[in-house]
C-alpha cells in the first residue's frame, strides 16, 4: 500500500505505481550502480559506494514498500542504453523517470535532461532557464537531491567559475563522465 505522500505524488506525475520496485545492480566502468524501478519508470540509479543511497532506498521502502531483486522492462532498457552511454553509441536516455521532489526541484531536473551531452551550465544558467534567475544557490541543492544520476545529467552542471564541484558521485567521476562525453560528441540528442 502507497503511502498517501506518495500515491499524491504519483498522482500528480501521472505514474502508474503497483507498489512493486525491483532493485537491481549494475556494473559499469566507474563502479557499480544501485537502480530501483517499478513496470513502468526508473525511481533511483545511483552510484553504489554513495553515502545519501542507504537514506534514499529507506524512504523508497517507506513510501512504496519493500523492494525486491531482480529486473524488469524499465531496468532491462536502462541497461542496454548504459550500455550504449558507456560504450560511446548514445547519450540519449530515453528511460521513464518518477522522482518526488517540490516544484522548483522538478522544474531543475527538467531542465537537467535539456543539456546536451559534453556540454556543461553553470546553477545560474539553469537558474535562468527555468525563469528564477536569483536562484541559483537553490538549483544546486535541487541539483544535489537528484536521484536518478546520468539519466537526469547532474554531472553537467558546474560551477559560475568552470570549476566542477558538488556531485555527489564523487568529483572524480564527474570529471570522467564530462571527458566522456566530449570524447564522443554525440551529434545526435532529442530530449523531451
Amino acid at each position: 500500500m502507497l503511502s498517501t505522500q506518495a500515491a499524491a505524488v504519483a498522482n500528480r506525475l501521472g505514474s502508474v505505481i503497483d507498489g512493486k520496485l525491483v532493485r537491481t545492480k549494475i556494473s559499469t566502468p566507474l563502479g557499480s550502480m544501485i537502480a530501483v524501478a517499478d513496470d513502468a519508470a526508473l525511481f533511483l540509479l545511483e552510484f553504489e559506494n554513495r553515502v545519501a543511497l542507504t537514506g534514499e532506498l529507506r524512504r523508497l521502502e517507506r513510501d512504496f514498500g519493500l523492494i525486491g531483486s531482480g529486473s524488469n522492462t524499465v531496468l532491462e532498457m536502462l541497461i542496454s542504453q548504459l550500455d550504449d552511454y558507456f560504450a560511446g553509441e548514445s547519450a540519449d536516455f530515453q528511460i521513464p523517470t518518477t522522482q518526488h521532489g517540490t516544484v522548483f526541484e522538478e522544474s531543475v531536473w527538467r531542465a537537467l535532461r535539456q543539456i546536451p551531452p559534453g556540454q556543461t551550465r553553470s546553477y545560474g544558467d539553469i537558474a535562468e532557464v527555468i525563469g528564477q534567475p536569483a536562484k541559483s544557490r537553490e538549483v544546486g541543492q535541487a541539483n544535489g537531491a537528484n536521484k536518478i544520476s546520468l539519466v537526469v545529467p547532474c554531472h553537467r552542471v558546474i560551477g559560475a567559475d568552470g570549476s566542477l564541484v558538488g556531485y555527489g558521485g564523487g568529483i572524480w567521476r564527474k570529471k570522467w563522465l564530462l571527458d566522456h562525453e566530449r570524447r564522443y560528441a554525440w551529434t545526435s540528442f532529442e530530449h523531451s
